[in-house]
């Protein structure tokens, strides 16, 4: 009788750490995105193209990465946790315009109602000052990850 609860415990156990680790993996999904204008992240620029988008590492949500399928571009950037009241339908990358110029703000996974929320740069703040004069705010713009 021992044995066959010692049995079931450990199977439980082992049930449970695969669900975590499940949970986990998912938690930290990778999306490819097509992003079809050139952009800033923090000081740096991008040139339009595909970019896998996805965490720095498995033990950190704190940074992210942003790789251009050519090989060639790339950034990590130091995020913050951000939240929304409804569960988000698709992996996206939301950006600010200032007229032709686009700074990234906020990276959301499908199936989550958390996201990662960008710094705001030197230069964006330079932007926002300058068309706040003008009573003018910047316009969101989001970009929908390809399904995978």
């Amino acid at each position: 009788m021992q044995i066959q609860n010692w049995k079931k415990l450990i199977i439980l156990s082992v049930l449970g750490v695969l669900t975590t680790v499940s949970a986990h993996a998912q938690a930290g999904k990778q999306f490819a995105v097509t992003i079809p204008f050139g952009f800033y992240v923090g000081s740096k620029t991008l040139p339009a193209g595909q970019y896998v988008v996805g965490r720095s590492t498995e033990a950190s949500y704190e940074g992210v990465v942003l790789r251009g399928t050519d090989g060639r571009t790339g950034v990590f950037v130091l995020t913050r946790g951000i939240q929304t009241l409804e569960v988000q339908q698709q992996s996206k990358l939301v950006f600010r315009r200032y007229g032709d110029q686009y700074f990234l703000a906020e990276v959301w996974i499908s199936e989550r109602s958390t996201g990662r929320g960008l710094p705001t740069s030197r230069k964006e703040r330079s932007l926002a000052q300058e068309i706040a004069k003008h009573g003018a705010k910047p316009e969101k713009v989001a970009v929908v990850g390809d399904k995978r």
